[in-house]
């Protein structure tokens, strides 16, 4: 069966009860404000008249700030929210990874949960017996399978949540952020077995603000504003728009307008490329930006666990990054020279080395992505 997602003007509007603000003197006052004023019903639209294809092989990425209607717009094309205007059609089965706990219920058994987690995803009960040993094996959950839910962990809920959701393929994947599902080995497999879900799907709709990730995986993408459409197309000029949009937003917030929450404290992400020592300077060269295309200044290494903070960084241009990610900045290369005490080689930094990445040297605590001419560097291992 082939699969297919089509929206013409698309919108979604919502009731909401707004209470007219007041300032009461005591509690009577207050009580009494609200017996006889009573909250005013708005309509307030989420979506507003979003129109896009996507066909067989396509990997859309769905960009947007906080707030711009991405989660909205995946939960409709879902089914979870019934579209209020427009015309949607979808053709093959659709799996939405959207909300792990669905359907759970804390005084079930875990393995009473799987019924009920599938039942949520509209599978059948027959289909689920037949999985629900793979199921306890891949969360390792084969000694909880009599255990009631609640009294499971927050990460072995997660687990189970996972491991149900990802059990049956299926032509569309829908996707909220990447999943995060347990400790480092879990997540291991989680990415393993994402990477085939998504493989093998016919169409993957993926909303992220990781751009390294999206960049990766997708070949179209739409960018959303305020519940507006504002580009759909190839996924490197979505990410131009992209940019430029979270440009003009700093530009609005340093010119004191409200609503600057999501441009404070972006993701950071980049790549250590190369490192020398030579007359007890450490230099790195590599590049980093943020997920709102903001140029980004701190780095620092962090040897068994004490960071050092850069003595210096220069920016340089790196056309070939830009031009990968949709970068309007191109100034996103840079070299960064630290002194670390007593340090006389680089394999005496240790293979525990980490690089870490931010807004400012205080705040850089994100791993960057290690070459592996770094890796040989610190280990020893260059011709």
């Amino acid at each position: 069966m082939s699969a297919s997602i089509q929206l013409d003007r698309v919108s979604l509007t919502v009731p909401l009860y707004v209470q007219p603000e007041r300032r009461a003197r005591n509690w009577t006052a207050m009580l009494l404000g609200a017996a006889f004023d009573p909250p005013r019903r708005v309509h307030v639209p989420l979506l507003d008249e979003i129109s896009f294809q996507a066909h067989e092989g396509d990997r859309v990425a769905i960009l947007g700030r906080n707030g711009a209607g991405k989660s909205t717009l995946l939960r409709v094309l879902n089914g979870v929210y019934p579209m209020s205007s427009g015309n949607m059609q979808v053709k093959g089965s659709r799996q939405a990874l959207l909300n792990m706990s669905l359907g759970f219920n804390g005084e079930a058994t875990v393995r009473e949960n799987i019924f009920l987690r599938g039942t949520a995803m509209r599978l059948k009960a027959s289909d689920m017996s037949d999985k629900i040993e793979s199921i306890l094996e891949f969360a390792g959950l084969q000694e909880k399978s009599s255990h009631r839910l609640r009294t499971l962990s927050t990460g072995q809920k997660m687990r189970l949540g996972f491991a149900i959701s990802t059990s049956v393929r299926h032509d569309i994947i829908l996707m909220d952020e990447w999943v995060g599902a347990g400790d480092s080995d879990f997540m291991a497999k989680a990415t393993e077995r994402m990477k085939g879900h998504m493989s093998g799907s016919k169409i993957v709709m993926l909303a992220s603000h990781s751009v390294g990730l999206l960049r990766s995986i997708c070949n179209k993408g739409i960018v959303l504003e305020q519940g507006r459409l504002v580009y759909s197309g190839d996924v490197i000029p979505a990410l131009e728009h992209y940019h430029d949009l979270m440009a003009s937003l700093r530009s609005t917030v340093a010119m004191g307008a409200p609503d600057a929450s999501d441009l404070a404290t972006p993701l950071v992400y980049g790549c250590a490329e190369k490192i020398s020592f030579d007359d007890g300077v450490i230099q790195l060269h590599g590049w980093i930006t943020s997920t709102n295309g903001s140029t980004v200044q701190g780095v620092a290494l962090e040897v068994a666990g004490v960071r050092y903070v850069s003595t210096s960084i220069v920016r340089n241009r790196r056309s070939d990054v830009a031009r990968h990610f949709g970068l309007r900045d191109q100034n996103c290369g840079f070299t960064a020279s630290f002194v670390i005490p007593h340090l006389t080689a680089l394999e005496n930094l240790g293979v525990e080395l980490r690089i870490l990445g931010g807004a400012d040297g205080s705040s850089a605590h994100t791993p960057l992505r290690v070459a592996p001419a770094v890796t040989a560097s610190v280990r020893g291992n260059v011709d």
